[in-house]
């Protein structure tokens, strides 16, 4: 994601017991939720920290009407919050946001969500991976300029792999592989060489075309 500027304020990072989770169970907070830039404003907040809607359009690459109109949306369904304590002594009519909640899960069951909700599980998946692809874009458009030492290059990396499992086999192997990206999370551990990582997880059951 796009680094913070240099006179914002750090982000705390809060626990992993701490980390506040949304789950999005209706087709109109999904609705809300599927679109790339409102995806990627939740993101900045939540990994570069705090910011007014100027900030957001300057490490979105974007102006801040658009910020700013977003930002209401969000606001309206409780995905992101004012933070006014951080204006004060800054610029008295700056306003200040933060992300109210830490991760996004969604729900995929169909017959809880009623009409239009397979509709809106699909814009919402589609957005996501519009932002994921984005995300790679920008990390190799930074290789190209050299901006990431041997080291990290060779670090970084995806790939695939076909396994067969059961629908409990995978939720249980899912959750092993969070328990994984947690142990190894440095957190607030000093390290002079860490850098902000971003790990995608998809897993898809495929069956073979007839």
């Amino acid at each position: 994601m796009p680094s913070s500027s240099s006179h914002e304020d750090p982000p705390v990072r809060p626990s992993q017991a701490e980390r506040r989770q949304v789950h999005l169970t209706e087709v109109e907070t999904l609705r809300a939720m599927a679109h790339p830039l409102r995806m990627q404003i939740i993101g900045s907040l939540r990994v570069d920290g705090p910011a007014t809607s100027a900030m957001l359009a300057r490490r979105l690459d974007t102006d801040s009407g658009q910020t700013s109109h977003h930002l209401r949306l969000l606001a309206r369904h409780g995905f992101v919050v004012e933070a006014p304590e951080l204006g004060k002594g800054r610029h008295g009519r700056e306003r200040w946001w933060k992300s109210a909640t830490d991760s996004t899960h969604w729900t995929d069951d169909l017959d809880s969500l009623g009409p239009g909700g397979a509709e809106a599980i699909r814009a919402l998946e589609q957005a996501a991976a519009r932002v994921w692809d984005h995300l790679v874009e920008v990390y190799r458009d930074q290789v190209a300029r050299g901006e990431w030492n041997p080291a990290w290059r060779e670090a970084a990396g995806g790939g695939d792999t076909v396994v067969r499992l059961t629908p409990e086999r995978l939720v249980a192997m899912q959750a092993e592989i969070q328990q994984v990206i947690e142990r190894h999370d440095l957190k607030d551990q000093p390290a002079d060489d860490a850098e902000t990582v971003v790990v995608l997880l998809q897993a898809y059951p495929r069956r073979a075309p007839q």
